[in-house]
């Protein structure tokens, strides 16, 4: 090389390390054909990378190619490729890059390194571990490589290779805050919540780093949660202090204040957020989320569009942590969206499912169907609460020379004496165990203990849920049954979900990432047990008008949308000798809902709210209803069935959601196809012809009292015997070795 070469490419590095690009490539350009290799490879080289910081990926690109094409065994070339690609993101190809330099060169750590760090960008964990088990071998000296590692290993579900890891390290830099705080990521994961808190402390000890403090304050706020809630909400509320301006931080803390019920407060934070960054999807989900509770609907077209599109191609945004699903079932989100974005949340959230054991398998694959299968009953809501209002006929219908049943309750009742409910489901149940307290590898290893072979959680994500136990995989088959209308976005982990044609029709079962069970007449259960209270109130008493028409709707408010609401008050306005009758236990809903009425037209006395009742006496007070009006895209439920038990029709508008079609699967259960619409135009004209003419709707209502006893959805023995058999199929494709697969379950004579 040249003395005048030389002394040109030094002069055009000096200008790359000056940031001075465009020196560079006039330096460089005249070097770039020069006769010598050498010499042509180096001013290739530096040209390259001035031209990507320029945001020039394309012409950099085409510089390497033109190295490569003289010389593709040229290791360092493929190593600058890949920092250019990956820079013009790219990410695919300079994996690619990567790997043919490796191949050239296996000796390059930085390169073993920096092919981790792609692959942890790609989410495969796997390959990073590899690649920075190579680095450390090859550059023992890197801590940074350890501590890459070692968060491989933990995402990857082996958290004491990971510990193993840490702790040689940290007996050579005991004063590395990211090695004590990733021991500590290593001991939640496994659940020893001690070990953990230990660790993140020691980390605060090592730095004062704000960025790293606040990290660990976010790490032991996660860790208390479900212990303390005043102290993780201490530590979130220090790591929010140290870095203001992090969305992040600022959820989790909004998250943390909602959970223990300290709503307002939540949504200034979320309010402040959404002034200061805009359209964050968490600020946006929580501000949603009040208004759908409060009945305040100023905002909630713009939340509303600008959320959609905040979450539009954010499925691995942190803040989608903090984003309960359950929230999205009340929005009009389509299937497509409300499977990516749960799924979304459940990457976030959750680990990576355990598939089911060799010994599992061993045990069960191959052999006979044991003479009674067990069957393990997952909730937190043993208690008197909706889901044991329609269940607790089921538990008790069981075949028990079939099936022996196990209730696992991990509710928190502290002192308080069994209600009716509770003490019921106790007598149903062969078993029935508490877990509260119990970690989920507790209940996991408690579960595979009684040797539990089908597993039915009941929760979803509705409050008090435990599906982290799942994740873990409780018993050989798993499944999701009635508490959450949707999917769990849980693969490998919710094996199966209970549902039926009219809720999911075969065309939507791609957007489930469960196999579908499909029930022969209605998903939902009902307990032909509950009574109603023999003593009707006058409508006097109930503060009803004599001889007005009665509109009713008993669902939560978060239910009601600014689009039903409007053609409720159509309908009044369409007939003046109505009222509309909802429930409240809110002033601020009871003050908005009236508002609304007022800016319709309507006198708002034509609104009459009820209070909550004991369910005996509730159901009584349906009898003074003329026609029950659902709401969507989130129909009735159990208000619905408790409607159609007490022997009033319920009128519904069929959507394309799990949640938007159940009130047309219960009607359809009932043979009652004529109250099912499928737009707003058709349910407001159908309540319109209904509310004006008298004989129609009684000959509807008398249909419904007639064959109340006899229709499928309030048959419970039928209904048991239906999903008896499902379990059945189900177990017996498991027990042959066969993958789940979509079940359809043959209706009995």
């Amino acid at each position: 090389m040249s003395t005048l070469s030389q002394q040109t490419l030094k002069q055009a590095r000096a200008a790359l390390y000056a940031g001075q690009f465009a020196q560079v490539l006039a330096l460089a350009q005249p070097l770039a054909d020069d006769p010598q290799p050498e010499v042509a490879a180096a001013a290739g080289q530096i040209m390259s990378i001035a031209l990507a910081q320029l945001g020039r990926s394309e012409e950099a690109e085409k510089c390497l190619r033109r190295l490569l094409d003289r010389d593709p065994n040229n290791a360092s070339v493929w190593v600058n490729l890949a920092t250019t690609q990956e820079t013009a993101g790219r990410t695919d190809a300079a994996i690619a890059s990567l790997t043919q330099a490796l191949q050239i060169d296996p000796g390059r750590a930085s390169a073993h390194f920096n092919l981790g760090l792609l692959s942890v960008k790609q989410q495969d964990w796997g390959q990073a571990e590899v690649s920075f088990a190579h680095a450390i071998e090859l550059e023992p000296e890197r801590p940074e490589s350890y501590c890459r590692r070692a968060e491989a290993l933990i995402r990857l579900n082996r958290c004491a290779e990971a510990l193993q890891v840490l702790q040689a390290l940290l007996k050579r830099y005991p004063r590395l805050a990211l090695g004590w705080s990733l021991m500590g990521n290593a001991h939640q994961k496994l659940e020893q919540t001690s070990q953990a808190l230990a660790c993140y402390r020691k980390a605060q000890t090592c730095t004062d780093n704000p960025a790293a403090l606040a990290a660990n304050h976010v790490n032991m706020a996660l860790l208390l949660k479900p212990h303390d809630m005043g102290l993780a909400l201490q530590h979130a509320r220090r790591a929010a202090e140290l870095q203001p301006d992090l969305p992040y931080m600022q959820a989790l803390l909004a998250s943390l204040l909602a959970d223990s019920g300290q709503l307002d407060e939540a949504y200034q934070i979320a309010r402040r957020e959404h002034e200061r960054h805009g359209n964050g999807p968490f600020a946006l989900s929580l501000l949603m989320k009040a208004c759908s509770e409060h009945c305040d609907w100023g905002m909630y077209d713009d939340y509303w569009a600008a959320l959609k599109q905040a979450l539009q191609g954010q499925a691995d945004d942190a803040t989608l942590a903090f984003i309960n699903p359950f929230l999205l079932l009340r929005l009009p989100f389509d299937l497509a969206e409300l499977q990516r974005i749960t799924q979304a949340h459940t990457a976030a959230t959750l680990t990576s499912p355990q598939p089911v054991s060799p010994e599992m398998k061993a045990r069960h694959i191959g052999k006979p169907r044991p003479q009674r299968l067990r069957i393990g009953y997952f909730s937190a809501d043993f208690h008197n609460h909706a889901t044991m209002y329609l269940m607790a006929g089921l538990f008790e219908a069981h075949d028990a020379s079939r099936f022996e049943t196990i209730g696992i309750c991990h509710g928190s009742y502290g002192d308080k004496p069994d209600d009716a409910m509770r003490t019921r489901a106790k007598q149903a149940f062969g078993q029935f165990v508490s877990v509260a307290g119990k970690t989920d590898s507790e209940i996991v290893q408690l579960a595979r203990a009684m040797d539990v072979h089908i597993a039915v959680d009941l929760k979803g994500f509705t409050e008090g849920y435990r599906l982290g136990a799942f994740v873990q995989r409780v018993a050989p088959v798993q499944m999701h049954y009635l508490g959450y209308p949707g999917t769990l976005g849980m693969p490998g982990a919710i094996d199966y979900l209970v549902a039926d044609r009219v809720l999911i029709p075969e065309a939507s079962r791609q957007f489930y990432t469960e196999k579908i069970i499909e029930l022969p007449d209605s998903y939902q259960v009902n307990d032909r047990q509950r009574a109603i209270d023999p003593v009707v109130p006058s409508r006097a008493e109930l503060g009803l008008p004599e001889n007005a028409f009665v509109f009713c709707c008993f669902n939560n408010h978060y239910k009601i949308t600014r689009e039903v609401f409007g053609l409720w008050m159509a309908l009044l306005q369409g007939k003046p000798e109505s009222v509309l009758w909802l429930l409240t236990d809110n002033d601020v809903v009871t003050r908005n809902l009236k508002q609304a009425a007022r800016d319709a037209g309507i006198d708002p006395s034509r609104i009459v709210f009820a209070q909550r009742a004991e369910l005996s006496q509730h159901l009584a007070r349906h009898a003074r209803a003329d026609l029950f009006l659902d709401t969507w895209p989130y129909n009735a439920h159990t208000t619905a069935s408790d409607a159609l038990w007490a022997g009033l029709p319920v009128l519904t508008c069929m959507g394309q959601t799990f949640a938007a079609r159940v009130g047309a699967s219960l009607l359809t259960a009932c043979n009652l196809p004529e109250l099912i619409t499928r737009t707003p135009r058709e349910y407001a004209d159908r309540a319109r012809e209904l509310a004006h003419d008298p004989r129609q709707l009684e000959a509807i209502r008398r249909k419904l009292q007639d064959t109340r006893l006899t229709v499928p959805l309030f048959d419970t023995e039928r209904f048991t015997r239906h999903l008896e058999q499902a379990y059945d199929l189900a177990w017996e494709r498991f027990a042959q070795g066969l993958p789940p697969a979509h079940i359809t379950v043959p209706p009995r004579a």
